[in-house]
């Protein structure tokens, strides 16, 4: 994308990806990672309780930084749908958290697992158990090492297992109820929006430009015996009316939108539970020591390394429609996909913000039209009316008096 790292969508789903190929690595070494002294149960194993615990280390930074990436851009939508925040309170206030959550989080479940001998490698070959707890070691007593093996019996059994398992049942139950509730919360008020539409129209959004236009009559009648307020009242009624359209279009668009930020957090949410159902019902079935069906290893295996391609499939989907549609429908899916992926003119440009704004030329965070703009735009109109008494009407300085001073107090 031109946009780049501009705007805060583009840098949560940077963060996302990161956490993606960290798992995705820390599982593409073939069991060659888990100790030798699994190889009679562990394809492969040739390595040491070093290379286990660095490889338990990357897989669970990985895993937990990219489940809680996830409750992170269903929180984002939130933010801009729901509660209207503006492009720069959610940079300054929100995003931050967005961030450090899934990060922070992360390594310290990590860093501690590591100092506590809690990284132990399990008879799938993975490195991410509690206790290192293997058959060779049936009959010894923790500590001790049995004859023509490295690894100590019982490993990790004094660490921090209460702790493991506190966050392993957050991951496990907390991020699925903060993406579903996060959806709901997305529906209920995209559909509310919808039925004040249905019943009100466009004017549901814009109670203010009724006002408008009441004012306005009555301030031309107030002013009817004088020539020169007369004119200045038209001036003011005429802004009056261009925001009022401004502001019920731009009420429709902002519907339009929210609808579409519901698409796309929805689909981002159908990606986690592809993702991620399968290897957390594994977990609850080890934990209850069901034994786990073979299907659902399958499906575990076939689905959690396919996050990745999920999003990139979410993000890119509107980009190849738009590509499909700029030819009137001539191009080929192939071609559609390749204008998406290397727009012409984008390659090795830059689209950076102005200095000051902020990044406020990020198209999906103004994607949609929040009430706090249309706040401004009434105190634009106050400004008109204050600068009446300064300024000659028919001055173009008059129409652009307003806007300006908002600019320079945002700036």
């Amino acid at each position: 994308s031109p946009d780049r790292l501009s705007i805060t969508y583009h840098r949560l789903l940077l963060g996302m990806s990161i956490a993606d190929m960290l798992w995705s690595l820390s599982n593409a070494h073939f069991n060659a990672m888990a100790p030798s002294d699994m190889s009679y149960a562990v394809w492969n194993a040739r390595g040491s309780q070093a290379t286990c615990s660095a490889q338990g280390f990357v897989a669970i930074v990985g895993t937990c930084s990219g489940l809680l990436y996830s409750c992170s851009v269903n929180l984002y939508y939130l933010a801009i749908v729901k509660y209207n925040k503006s492009d720069r309170y959610i940079r300054t206030k929100i995003e931050p958290f967005l961030h450090g959550v899934p990060i922070v989080f992360a390594l310290i479940y990590s860093i501690t697992l590591l100092v506590n001998q809690n990284l132990n490698t399990s008879m799938a070959g993975s490195c991410n158990f509690p206790v290192y707890d293997p058959p060779h070691c049936i009959g010894y007593e923790d500590g001790q090492v049995r004859e023509g093996f490295k690894i100590p019996c019982g490993r990790g059994r004094d660490g921090a297992i209460t702790f493991y398992w506190v966050c392993f049942f957050i991951l496990t139950f907390g991020t699925p109820i903060v993406i579903g509730t996060s959806l709901a919360m997305l529906h209920r008020d995209v559909s509310k929006q919808e039925k004040r539409m249905a019943r009100y129209g466009g004017g549901a959004f814009n109670p203010s430009a009724t006002q408008h236009t009441t004012d306005s009559a009555a301030a031309a009648d107030g002013n009817r015996h004088s020539g020169l307020s007369s004119s200045i009242s038209s001036v003011i009624s005429s802004v009056r009316r261009t925001f009022g359209r401004r502001s019920s279009s731009n009420s429709n668009q902002e519907h339009s939108n929210s609808r579409g930020v519901m698409h796309r957090a929805l689909a981002y949410s159908i990606a986690y539970f592809l993702t991620w159902s399968w290897a957390i019902i594994m977990g609850i079935l080890w934990q209850a020591g069901v034994p786990i069906p073979l299907a659902i290893i399958y499906l575990s295996s076939i689905f959690t390394p396919l996050q990745g391609l999920f999003t990139l499939i979410i993000f890119m989907q509107p980009k190849v429609m738009s590509a499909k549609r700029s030819q009137g429908g001539n191009l080929s899916w192939c071609e559609a996909i390749a204008k998406a992926f290397w727009p012409a003119g984008t390659v090795g440009k830059r689209n950076t913000p102005d200095r000051g704004t902020g990044g406020k030329k990020n198209t999906l965070d103004t994607a949609v039209r929040k009430s706090s703009e249309i706040e401004e735009e009434k105190t634009e109109i106050q400004a008109h009316q204050q600068g009446s008494n300064d300024l000659e009407p028919s001055h173009p300085t008059y129409v652009a008096h307003g806007a300006k001073e908002i600019n320079d107090e945002e700036d």
